[in-house]
């Protein structure tokens, strides 16, 4: 089994206030995150520059993980969340089959994988701290690459998607993706916040693109990542981690630079 050290090597976290669960959240390697309000409608009293609401308001912390298999890794993960003080994690490409929810030391677990009989693959799972699972209104499994969690905050609702996009070049599996992630958004109550974190497996580039794309990406462009701006567009998310100096973030020990993506409708 991998040492916890290349474990770690591939999560990233960010605090993002607990009563404005619409800023500054952070990903990994082709990871997405999508918060904010529904329908483009934005959170009263707050934004991203609002430092001393940022610092008044009780925090929270959130993570995204492609852990490329959970085999046998479960205790590590639960161990090296907790010590980070990860309120909430999105874990991809787990691999584990079935859908269901279990308890860690530290952890309410939801997971969603394919059926039994299939050979493990895709797989995503929300890691949600027992200090807050109290919190948890109700969680629907969509199919084996999106969760559907939705907690009580102090400002209303806080809807969570889990998501892990197919990878770069599966045309039909993505076109299947972005179907039934348009219909789980459409079905989210109007007023809740929303947080979209996962593995998107897209390259949106850093030419500008108003609202959406900002300057501080990457170069690289691909076909995933136009059909996740043009979701984005269409949603009126967007692209966080574009307009926003990642750097300012905290990386945990051995940490590599990848294409990090947050994706809100601000």
């Amino acid at each position: 089994m991998p040492s916890r050290n290349k474990l770690v090597k591939r999560l990233k976290v960010a605090t993002l206030p607990q009563d404005l669960p619409c800023s500054g959240p952070v990903t990994h390697s082709g990871e997405n995150l999508t918060t904010g309000k529904s329908h483009g409608n934005k959170p009263d009293g707050s934004s991203l520059n609002d430092n001393t609401a940022m610092k008044k308001a009780s925090r929270l912390r959130y993570a995204t993980w492609n852990i490329r298999g959970l085999g046998g890794k479960e205790e590590e993960l639960d161990k090296t969340l907790n010590e980070n003080n990860i309120n909430i994690a999105v874990i991809t490409e787990s691999k584990k089959k079935l859908q269901g929810t279990k308890e860690t030391e530290h952890y309410t677990v939801i997971y969603s994988g394919v059926d039994r009989h299939i050979r493990g693959q895709s797989g995503v799972m929300i890691w949600i701290h027992k200090s807050i699972s109290k919190r948890i209104d109700h969680y629907k499994f969509w199919n084996d690459r999106v969760i559907e969690t939705r907690l009580k905050t102090q400002r209303g609702h806080l809807t969570i998607l889990a998501v892990y996009a197919p990878t770069e070049g599966r045309e039909e599996l993505n076109e299947e993706f972005y179907e039934t992630l348009q219909n789980t958004l459409d079905t989210v109550n109007k007023n809740d916040y929303i947080m979209l974190i996962g593995d998107m497996n897209a390259r949106v580039g850093n030419n500008k693109v108003a609202n959406i794309v900002g300057t501080n990406g990457e170069a690289t462009l691909n076909s995933n990542g136009k059909k996740l701006i043009d979701f984005c567009t269409f949603n009126n998310l967007k692209i966080m981690n574009t307009f926003l100096n990642t750097k300012k973030f905290k990386n945990l020990p051995g940490k590599q630079e990848g294409t990090d993506q947050l994706l809100t409708t601000l």
